[in-house]
């Protein structure tokens, strides 16, 4: 059961554009926060794995637990309800079961973090670990809102690279 839930969700999310083109639902500032918190341990945690070989141990990115993934999987639990509505309108509908499923809160990051690092390359490493440096002493929720922005930004750029199907601003 598990590995079938795990391909299903994952292909849900892989195809989320096509289903939120369908239903013309947008992922609010708030559910897209939420989302960020709630995949952040997981997609630090991924990104220390591929910059394993080009970082120092010492690097933030390379810590799997501390005070940084401490104060992220803090948030995570608290984020999943609005999470959970985010990853609903990028998937569709038809995830709902699958979501509301025990197998569904520990996955959701372990599936999303690839997709978000998959195309993350080794000279971009130093970078990620500076940014991750300069948002360390953030509460999680204003380095969240920060992501957002950005993603919002991307989102209104005539070549938009990130797929997050955000609201515009104002029409949240």
């Amino acid at each position: 059961m598990k590995p079938f839930f795990l391909a299903t969700l994952a292909a849900l999310l892989a195809t989320g554009s096509t289903a939120q083109a369908q239903t013309a639902a947008c992922v609010t500032r708030t559910e897209a926060e939420a989302l960020v918190l709630f995949v952040a341990p997981d997609l630090i945690r991924q990104t220390g794995q591929r910059c394993a070989t080009v970082l120092p141990a010492s690097a933030l990115l390379r810590q799997s637990s501390g005070t940084l993934i401490a104060k992220y999987e803090a948030e995570a639990e608290r984020a999943w309800p609005e999470a959970r509505k985010a990853l609903l309108k990028i998937a569709g509908p038809d995830v709902s079961q699958m979501l509301d499923s025990a197998f569904a809160k520990p996955m959701v990051g372990t599936l999303v973090a690839p997709l978000v690092t998959g195309n993350l390359q080794a000279k971009d490493c130093a970078t990620v670990e500076r940014a991750l440096t300069l948002v360390q002493p953030l509460p999680a929720r204003n380095t969240a809102a920060l992501l957002v922005l950005f993603a919002q930004a991307d989102a209104a750029s005539p070549r938009p690279m990130m797929r997050l199907p955000l609201c515009p601003a104002g029409k949240e």
